[in-house]
């Protein structure tokens, strides 16, 4: 009996020991590679991986963002910000980063959902009255017309994309001066199915900017600053810009007949430009890697970077469960949560099968347009980051996933 108090204060003392980790609040620049199984030399890959890029002239410029456990494995940069001025690419350059504003929009919305400003499942026309109840009944060679939807959008539904909302034909004509009024006028729009029951990418998540300015009674980019960028030590990440960041902006490039040409395609607005008031939820931001990389940071804490909270631990388990009651478009098998899509899955960029399988399951990803793309993958406690401005899309970052993941011990 007198050995029972020894092997009860074995027992917590192993319990104690094997708590979770303190979740990493800064980046650390001298990684311990043994202490995090990484194989240093196999990290060679990337290197060789994207410079044979550049060098057949593929891919204008990249750039990496890796870290493990917040200790930074790979952050380089290659190739070039003006191919034509061989001006060298520097990894505090600033990119489009197109759909990648839509997680962190969704984030601002989701701590309007923690201080109980609105319930996820809410209909959207309780704060949009405007919000459609018609699905668009297309006929072939006739007159469409419309059917009372089955359910409401919901705001579960908007951060899914999964709402059915549509821009639809009327909205084209010239760009409205406000958010709000782009807005009330997108969903007066019937929807192209009924909430739940499909996805349609891009279009919900404007009106998820504005529900962000209609709860917080805030402008979007000033919400965005005060709750995400200045807790988390994100620096340069903005829609607009004075015109002393110009030389920061890196070009971007599409190919056509083999040939890779600058040209003038902007993440929504031209960030040099007179309005600046006008910021979209689906995209707009620029912003440098590690910008990025301290908000994924954040998300694979459980909520917290640089000594903030910005979410609760529960809310970012939410966020990552698979949304969509039914496979999307056409039964491929498609699964997004809130913001994120989720691995596993059978459909990426029009292609069947899990094109990375070394991917942990439960992992969270997306991407914006020009190829700047990110990966969240608690299991192995990192954040994967590759940056380039080209399109169209050439398959790099599936290729550089791999390059990664060979390097774990």
């Amino acid at each position: 009996m007198r050995t029972f108090p020894t092997l009860l204060l074995a027992v917590i003392l192993s319990a104690c020991c094997a708590q979770k980790p303190e979740a990493p609040q800064k980046f650390q620049t001298k990684p311990n590679y043994k202490s995090i199984s990484v194989d240093k030399s196999r990290l060679s890959s990337i290197d060789s991986l994207l410079q044979g890029e550049i060098d057949k002239g593929t891919l204008p410029h990249a750039l990496t963002f890796v870290a493990k456990n917040g200790q930074i494995i790979h952050n380089k940069a290659f190739g070039w910000r003006d191919v034509e001025a061989k001006d060298p690419l520097q990894t505090e350059d600033i990119f489009r980063m197109y759909s990648q504003t839509k997680a962190i929009v969704t984030t601002a919305l989701m701590t309007l959902f923690e201080q109980g400003k609105f319930q996820i499942d809410d209909p959207v026309a309780k704060y949009i009255p405007e919000m459609t109840d018609r699905v668009l009944v297309r006929v072939p060679n006739g007159q469409d017309s419309t059917r009372k939807a089955a359910s409401p959008v919901t705001i579960r539904h908007i951060l899914s994309h999964s709402s059915g909302i549509n821009a639809g034909r009327s909205m084209g004509g010239e760009q409205p001066a406000y958010l709000s009024e782009y807005v009330k006028k997108l969903v007066q729009n019937p929807l192209l199915y009924d909430p739940g029951t499909d996805w349609n990418y891009h279009p919900s998540l404007d009106v998820v900017a504005y529900l962000v300015e209609y709860f917080s009674g805030e402008p979007l980019q000033a919400y965005l600053q005060k709750v995400i960028f200045n807790p988390l030590g994100i620096k340069d990440m903005a829609y607009y810009y004075d015109e002393s960041y110009k030389d920061r902006f890196v070009n971007i490039y599409r190919e056509k007949d083999g040939q890779l040409s600058a040209i003038e395609m902007w993440s929504g607005l031209n960030p040099f430009g007179k309005d600046t008031t006008y910021a979209q939820g689906g995209t707009g931001l620029n912003g440098t890697i590690d910008g990025y990389a301290r908000f994924c940071q954040m998300i694979l804490n459980g909520g917290t970077f640089n000594g903030n909270r910005i979410l609760g631990r529960k809310t970012i388990e939410m966020m990552s469960q698979n949304q969509l009651a039914v496979p999307n478009s056409g039964g491929r098998g498609h699964n997004f949560g809130l913001g994120f899509q989720i691995y596993p899955q059978q459909y990426e960029r029009g292609e069947i099968g899990n094109f990375t399988p070394m991917v942990s399951p439960g992992s969270l990803s997306w991407g914006g347009m020009a190829n700047t793309d990110y990966l969240i993958d608690p299991k192995e406690g990192l954040v994967i980051i590759l940056y380039t401005n080209r399109i169209p899309d050439t398959k790099i970052w599936e290729k550089f996933l791999n390059t990664v993941y060979q390097a774990l011990e």
